[in-house]
């Protein structure tokens, strides 16, 4: 395997982060979410995705920084500090985007994507970055969420929360399974989704049946809680439906169920987010991008499921799998 420690400076070093805000460096945001602490700095994006986040919650500072962001336009080459950068589109809504490094002096090309929908686009490279995801990863994955569903359980009178990991999925849940769903969202999500109802309160709609939330705000502790007076009755029927959630998710979720009365009704189901590539468009991806060696990202239980596929397609893969979660012993 030729190239990875390159290929791993190349991300971790030098004036380029991807995703992620840091002091002094340039952060390229591929999608909507993609930092949630948006650290104020030099941004870059595709400029639907810099538009899309001109109607988020910005503080002043973050709001300075997004008015002198640099917008890129996909097929459209442009540079920052030693490396030649170009992006194409990475199939998701809002602006989301691959992006292809290639160094100035020589070296390896990558091509970096966080997720993949129809119509994602490939730029030939020596390595291709992707993030493991139940979709493609498992050998049997859980079915995209749908409408039919959806509506099923709002029929039946349940509460529905659907636990996501960004604005771009929940974005795509919106496009792809609520249809006329009457439904509310987090205040994180809701700037980004036309027809989430707005909150409850005097002279304001009653909240709909289903909300949008995101992985990181759900606490075992809090969530629930529809009274501080624990002599009442608990809520009605619920479904929480975990979409494209990792294990430290789907564990927080059976330590809150541990706690609810036994006469409660939850539903807990799993699904996968629509408008995402499965495995057989995910291999013809590969395979216009040069067949290229694959460094392969992502939480171990996917992983370890994604390693033995893309090896059998006749790729080079090198693992890096995101940290473990520990717990603490106060948690």
């Amino acid at each position: 395997m030729t190239d990875l420690a390159a290929v791993q400076q190349l991300l971790a070093h030098g004036r380029l982060s991807i995703d992620r805000c840091e002091r002094g460096r340039t952060a390229f945001l591929s999608h909507l979410g993609a930092a949630p602490k948006l650290v104020p700095g030099a941004w870059l994006g595709h400029r639907d995705l810099l538009y899309a986040l001109a109607l988020a919650n910005l503080s002043p500072s973050q709001r300075n920084s997004l008015a002198r962001a640099v917008l890129v336009d996909h097929g459209r080459e442009f540079g920052v500090g030693r490396l030649s950068l170009m992006t194409c589109p990475s199939g998701l809504p809002l602006g989301g985007s691959s992006l292809q490094l290639r160094p100035r002096g020589g070296g390896p090309t990558c091509l970096y994507t966080w997720a993949l929908g129809p119509g994602a686009g490939a730029l030939a490279c020596d390595w291709l970055l992707l993030r493991a995801l139940p979709a493609w990863a498992l050998d049997a994955p859980p079915a995209p969420l749908a409408h039919a569903g959806l509506a099923t359980l709002a029929a039946l009178g349940m509460h529905v929360e659907i636990l996501v990991a960004t604005a771009t999925c929940a974005r795509q849940i919106r496009d792809h399974a609520l249809g006329d769903l009457a439904f509310t969202a987090h205040p994180r999500f809701a700037p980004h989704l036309d027809g989430a109802a707005r909150p409850v309160g005097e002279g304001r709609p009653e909240p709909a049946a289903i909300r949008l939330s995101p992985h990181d705000a759900f606490d075992p502790r809090t969530f629930g809680q529809v009274a501080k007076n624990r002599s009442q009755e608990p809520a009605g029927p619920m479904a929480l439906v975990l979409v494209d959630a990792p294990p430290a998710v789907h564990a927080a979720v059976d330590t809150w169920l541990a706690g609810q009365p036994a006469r409660r009704k939850v539903e807990v189901v799993a699904a996968s987010c629509p408008g995402r590539l499965g495995r057989d468009a995910l291999a013809e991806l590969w395979r216009s991008a040069g067949r290229p060696q694959v460094l392969l990202r992502g939480d171990p239980a996917w992983t370890a499921r994604a390693l033995p596929w893309l090896q059998g397609l006749g790729a080079t893969v090198a693992a890096q799998h995101d940290d473990g979660t520990q717990l603490g012993l106060f948690a």
